[in-house]
């Protein structure tokens, strides 16, 4: 009597799995299964932030990075990487609004590498990103940190590979040009 139990098992958690890291991305299931937009990859990032330099006085210019999402239907991770440092997410949702935009936030810890620490030490942070559409082409928003920093975030021109490093991200965005 047991003995279909282990081939339903299997194949059940076959199914959630491929569902869960591919499947919901097609379009078959968007907006009446998923209510999630789909951000997974690699994003140019423009941040303007409201540091201002005590040595100097003045704000520093816009800040060009990468953020690197990696999602599936259950989980979501936002890295933000530049050329001095990494962070990585603490929590992270979506959520569909009404209008049909998704707003997305997240908590992150930012660890500048070593060399950098005596003017950026490891801080917390979070970020309210907006979506406009569950397949968005630009995504923008505001960041504000425990060193009372604040800034606006822009996304644009999203690449599916999602690297680790500064170094392969720009990688990826220059072997395509």
């Amino acid at each position: 009597m047991l003995a279909p139990f282990g081939s339903v098992v299997g194949a059940v958690s076959l199914t959630i799995f491929v569902f869960d890291v591919w499947a919901w991305k097609w379009i078959i299931f968007r907006g009446w299964l998923i209510k999630r937009p789909n951000l997974h990859g690699t994003w140019k990032t423009e941040l303007q932030s409201d540091w201002i330099n005590p040595e100097t006085n003045e704000g520093i210019p816009t800040i060009h990075c990468f953020m690197v999402i990696r999602q599936t239907a259950s989980k979501l991770s936002i890295r933000l990487i530049t050329e001095e440092s990494r962070s990585q997410t603490v929590s992270a949702g979506v959520e569909a609004c009404s209008d049909g935009t998704f707003e997305v936030s997240c908590t992150y810890r930012n660890k500048p590498r070593s060399a950098f620490r005596y003017r950026s030490e490891v801080h917390y942070g979070a970020m309210l990103l907006l979506a406009e559409s569950a397949n968005p082409l630009r995504i923008e928003g505001e960041y504000w940190t425990d060193r009372k920093t604040s800034g606006s975030v822009t996304l644009m021109d999203r690449k599916p590979k999602t690297p680790v490093t500064f170094e392969e991200a720009q990688a990826l965005y220059k072997s395509v040009c």
